[in-house]
């Protein structure tokens, strides 16, 4: 006898609030990128405390905007788990800690920016030799900020498998899917080239990373605007069930 699904929760609500914060997340991001601040790490201290000085308003509030991205990008995270591991729960869990190891390897390279502005800021209120001293300190703490992130990597990751999912699902459209498995596979291609070969990879993301924002805005807008396919979502959990009882 086929499981009743007629008493599953409506996956309606949780879709739009996933939409609504993965284009919150864009939107942050676009932000932050046009709002943003880059710090020249060659030269000698001195130069780089005036020049980090004199942005550090701008970085503070880049860094607060891409905070509240994070927290919209982990409640994402676990909302589209939840609306595709129907679909395959061991492909959506892998796409989830995939996103939160992302947020965590990209939080290291925040903490290290705030920290050297602190020490900067520092050093414009102490005396020579200390004012040196936590220049120094803090072009050490930038140069640990690396170009190849992990967190690029992790978040590519998260895209293919997203996309692989919707392209596998009957309820939400497939040409998104196919557009999230080529964005998540362009963010892998410039996070790997801008390691092997930095002047490519600036080169590259120009042309790939716009793929990756038409991936992930049309998923935003479908999911904000249209939801998903309620009969089919919970026809995918019946079937599921189905197939593998103890998976209920």
């Amino acid at each position: 006898m086929p499981p009743d699904t007629s008493t599953e929760s409506s996956p309606l609500f949780g879709a739009r609030m996933a939409g609504a914060l993965w284009l919150i997340v864009i939107l942050a991001s676009i932000v932050a990128l046009i709002g943003g601040t880059s710090l020249d790490l060659h030269g000698d201290p001195g130069t780089l405390a005036a020049n980090a000085l004199t942005s550090a308003s701008k970085i503070r509030f880049t860094y607060v905007i891409l905070f509240f991205g994070k927290i919209c990008y982990l409640g994402g995270t676990v909302l589209l788990y939840e609306l595709l591991k129907p679909v395959n729960k061991s492909v959506a869990l892998f796409g989830a800690f995939c996103g939160l190891a992302g947020l965590l390897s990209g939080g290291a390279g925040s903490i290290h920016v705030l920290s050297a502005l602190s020490l900067l800021e520092e050093s414009r209120r102490a005396t020579e030799p200390v004012a040196s001293q936590l220049q120094g300190a803090a072009k050490i703490l930038l140069g640990t900020v690396p170009r190849f992130s992990g967190e690029d990597v992790y978040f590519g990751c998260q895209i293919a498998s997203v996309g692989y999912l919707i392209a596998r699902s009957y309820f939400l459209p497939r040409a998104i899917g196919v557009l999230l498995v080529l964005g998540g596979s362009c963010f892998l291609v410039t996070s790997f080239t801008n390691f092997v070969s930095p002047v490519l990879g600036d080169r590259l993301a120009p042309l790939l990373l716009p793929i990756v924002l038409l991936g992930e805005a049309s998923l935003a807008l479908w999911l904000l605007l249209r939801g998903v396919n309620v009969e089919q979502w919970r026809s995918t959990i019946a079937g599921r069930a189905t197939i593998n009882p103890a998976a209920q």
